[in-house]
């Protein structure tokens, strides 16, 4: 029975949860950290708010965003998408990732032009504010 409401409450999740970004480019092993599962990525695998995006020696990936940001992860890196709200109808905006190590490329798609004071991309020691549309970070 326990293992039946487990099962129902996941597929519940799958159905109410939108992907936010989808993997455009896979070099080498890149998981994905999502409810305590680690899953290998590949192109077109959908990314979705509190993934932890994580890339092995040697291996780097490409992510593009529902809005057209986009982020490009070296090896070695860990990147968490806490979330990514971007909603032009409603006026609501809501960026908040992280990467916690490695080396990312950023840059921002619709929310960089709508609403850059939105976006907070954090690093261990700060917060990086958008206020241009590209930047190169490494932890």
């Amino acid at each position: 029975m326990k293992k039946i409401l487990i099962v129902l409450l996941l597929l519940t999740y799958a159905v109410i949860a939108e992907n936010v970004a989808r993997v455009k480019s896979v070099k080498g092993e890149v998981l994905v950290k999502r409810n305590k599962k680690i899953i290998t990525l590949k192109v077109g695998s959908k990314l979705y708010e509190s993934d932890l995006v994580i890339t092995k020696k040697s291996s780097s990936v490409g992510i593009t965003f529902e809005d057209g940001t986009r982020i490009s992860l070296g090896a070695k890196s860990m990147f968490s998408i806490k979330r990514f709200v971007v909603n032009p109808v409603k006026k609501d905006y809501n960026v908040d990732v992280s990467l916690l190590k490695g080396k990312a490329s950023f840059s921002s798609g619709k929310v960089g032009k709508l609403a850059p004071e939105s976006v907070k991309f954090r690093i261990p020691n700060g917060i990086i504010g958008i206020r241009g549309t590209h930047f190169m970070v490494e932890v």
